[in-house]
């Protein structure tokens, strides 16, 4: 069979003859434009891969005849349709974006002006450099107030050591803590009065405890405080619990602390000049409660005591200590001549029999320096919880009754060396 008879069985299926065929050669030179690279696709899932190989199948079978002719448009292809092009950006909105470079997926599709941050003002330097000045100047007065003070101090131990003070001094001592040595000064400076007098209660103890003793609310300024300042001990005096008057340590800085211990250190009869300015009377009487252990304060407190009294507990930790307050109270020119120095047990346990045999130990040991013995007594410690007087209560306590023998001793003391002064002049 040859192409004449194929077209006669194609045109006798239509119901029409051959003859109307007729067949047309094309002049046209068809040239085709080299395929373009196919660009990369991302991997298909296994069912998208048999649909395109079915189709590409499908695409390589070759037609017996093109029918219909389609002329490519080759401008189409040689010129593609682009994205529409941005609008120019001015200069200076592109220098600022460089200056500020912001996050794409923080920007809002639509264009809006950049905020830019305000600049950081620079304060002149002229008040800092004013600042700067005045506080050398203030330096250099301080400075200079120290240097003064350090020179009044030289200058007044130079002088040797003042007269005695009329008043009668009493120092309380201990080289143990917690032995209640506070509470027992507090307790003498209620009860420690002579008649026409005054009693003046001084704290020496950097703890600064002795005026919660006398009920005295404030005690922030002090000795410490007045060092060097110019001031009078008088314009500090508070008044306590049976009017007794308390001139409390105070509250110190690092400066005021070195300032007073740099004072003691220099004038070994400090202490004694202060008492000099006061214009003690005769019957005026002076407590100073002094820090446990040796110190500038105990050396100072010493060099004015008439009564030296050493405060203990009836155990084996105070009995330890009482050679070294020995070899301290009796050293050479520790404290004048004429003084006089005792012991108290204070806090004792008489249920305990092992109290009872210490007692009997500390009697054998110290004799008749051995003065008193103050009972333990919970109430002290109530009364300074709720501020009260222990000293004042209707009915008094154990321990008040013992601090009231301990303050008739001292008293007959004073009136026999008052009475041996007198017969001296």
């Amino acid at each position: 069979m040859n192409r004449t008879d194929d077209i006669s069985s194609l045109f006798s299926r239509f119901g029409a003859s051959a003859g109307s065929y007729h067949e047309f050669e094309s002049q046209i030179d068809y040239k085709e434009n080299p395929p373009a690279p196919e660009p990369e696709k991302a991997p298909a899932s296994p069912e998208v891969a048999v649909t395109t190989e079915v189709v590409a199948d499908s695409a390589e079978a070759p037609l017996s005849e093109p029918l219909v002719s389609i002329e490519p448009v080759a401008s189409m292809l040689e010129h593609p349709v682009s994205e529409p092009e941005p609008e120019p950006v001015p200069v200076a909105e592109a220098e600022q974006n460089l200056a500020y470079p912001v996050d794409a997926q923080l920007v809002p599709p639509t264009s809006q002006p950049l905020i830019t941050q305000p600049s950081l003002t620079v304060l002149p330097a002229a008040p800092n450099r004013l600042r700067n000045l005045l506080a050398e100047v203030v330096q250099a007065r301080e400075v200079e107030a120290q240097a003064l003070a350090e020179e009044a101090v030289r200058q007044e131990a130079a002088r040797g050591r003042p007269a005695k003070c009329k008043a009668h001094v009493v120092v309380v001592v201990s080289l143990k803590g917690g032995v209640g040595k506070t509470t027992l000064a507090a307790g003498l400076a209620s009860r420690l009065r002579l008649e026409g007098g005054r009693t003046l209660a001084i704290d020496l103890d950097p703890q600064n405890a002795l005026h919660y003793q006398l009920g005295v609310e404030h005690g922030e300024s002090g000795i410490g405080s007045l060092n060097g300042a110019g001031h009078s001990w008088h314009d500090r005096l508070q008044p306590g619990f049976d009017g007794a008057l308390l001139l409390a340590y105070g509250v110190l800085g690092d400066d005021e602390h070195h300032a007073l211990t740099h004072a003691m250190h220099e004038d070994h009869h400090w202490l004694a000049r202060q008492l000099d300015h006061m214009d003690l009377a005769a019957n005026d009487v002076v407590l100073i409660d002094t820090p446990t252990g040796s110190t500038a304060s105990l050396a100072q407190a010493l060099d004015v005591a008439d009564e030296v009294i050493v405060v203990t507990t009836a155990d084996a930790a105070s009995f330890n200590t009482l050679d070294p307050i020995d070899r301290l109270l009796n050293a050479p020119h520790a404290r004048a001549a004429s003084s006089h120095c005792t012991y108290v047990v204070n806090q004792f346990d008489v249920s305990r029999e092992f109290s009872r045999d210490m007692l009997e130990v500390f009697k054998r040991r110290l004799g008749q320096q051995l003065i008193a013995v103050v009972p333990l007594d919970n109430t002290l410690g109530e009364a300074l919880a709720y501020g009260r007087n222990p000293m004042s209560a209707a009915e008094p306590s154990p321990a008040s009754e013992g601090v009231l023998q301990l303050a008739e001793q001292l008293k007959a003391r004073f009136k026999a060396s008052r009475a041996q002064g007198v017969e001296a002049q």
